[in-house]
């Protein structure tokens, strides 16, 4: 590829950007071509054309396959936004043909807001909308955030990220909370009062790659620890992070809302350490700044509406959650 010419108009076809998609979901150019329904050689040309244009190598090639270069991912990532952007029209449009049809909803949720809010808001949202089906995924940062950018989820209720990981998204923040360093009651360090007691400790946390300097900082260098990496795992379920953290001596660091939604199980206790931490936010997050398919801004719209509604609950467990969190206006 001659990179020193003029580079031409780019006219990225629609075509195109299927067979990329289907490429690096398929792993080679005859498994993308039989999931199209196309021959081999219109997607060896399809992508050879991608390259041309882009005057980039877009793929390696290797006797079992191709895989996606550093460019490749780049226009990976904006070409599933738009193959997504082009199935919800075609889900919406049908659904305007025909009222009954069914409407696909992906949303990710944080698990405290899960397991505080996310029952009365399904019972409303499917009262409204019962054609929609929806499809619900743990919202932990580490795994939702790379789907929510990918496009196989179109909504994210969770901790809102900071600096770089915030790239590409618009977040509507709705709470703001602390968070708190756990382990199991009965814990020999239960009763510790600096993370300096706690060198010696297996850390269990959830992050994604972009998030780590920040959460290092925060957890640790900033009170003049070094950072424990040989004692740090990472863990992308809550429930199987809180079973370790309940039935072993590793520990974590956990929003308060999530403790409080575990604390009466007596499993786990929050250290009362003198090192402070600074708040997180949780909210809305989506790819873009581009309006919400109609399906998502309704999820949205009763999650408000619970939100207000739990403010003056009765209920013991949602007391406990909304005093350990600050409501955003």
């Amino acid at each position: 590829m001659d990179a020193t010419r003029t580079p031409p108009h780019l006219s990225m076809k629609l075509h195109q950007i299927r067979y990329l998609v289907a490429l690096a979901e398929c792993g080679s150019v005859r498994a993308a071509a039989r999931t199209l329904g196309v021959t081999q050689a219109a997607v060896t040309q399809g992508l050879r054309e991608l390259e041309e244009a882009h005057r980039l190598p877009l793929f390696q090639r290797h006797s079992s396959g191709m895989v996606l270069t550093a460019a490749g991912q780049v226009l990976l990532r904006h070409a599933q936004l738009v193959t997504g952007q082009l199935e919800q029209a075609e889900a919406e449009m049908a659904a305007l043909r025909d009222p009954q049809a069914h409407i696909r909803l992906s949303v990710a949720v944080t698990p405290w807001i899960a397991h505080s809010l996310l029952p009365p808001v399904l019972a409303s949202f499917r009262a409204e909308l019962p054609q929609v089906r929806l499809e619900l995924f743990e919202g932990l940062s580490a795994v939702a955030l790379p789907r929510l950018r990918e496009g196989s989820i179109d909504l994210l209720i969770g901790r809102v990220p900071t600096g770089s990981a915030a790239q590409d998204l618009h977040a509507t923040p709705l709470f703001r909370y602390e968070a708190a360093v756990v382990a199991r009651t009965g814990h020999p360090l239960v009763q510790a009062r600096s993370l300096h007691e706690l060198h010696d400790c297996d850390w269990l946390l959830n992050y994604t790659p972009s998030e780590e300097s920040g959460i290092f900082e925060k957890l640790f260098l900033r009170h003049g620890i070094a950072v424990p990496t040989r004692r740090i795992h990472l863990v992308h379920s809550a429930s199987l992070l809180l079973h370790l953290v309940a039935h072993s001596d590793m520990v974590s660091f956990c929003p308060w809302p999530l403790i409080e939604t575990e604390g009466p199980h007596g499993r786990i206790t929050p250290l009362r350490l003198q090192e402070p931490f600074e708040p997180h936010t949780a909210g809305v997050l989506q790819r873009g700044h581009g309006p919400l398919p109609f399906a998502a801004q309704r999820f949205v719209a009763h999650l408000l509406l619970q939100v207000h509604a739990c403010q003056h609950t009765a209920d013991p467990q949602l007391q406990r959650v909304f005093r350990s969190i600050d409501v955003l206006d």
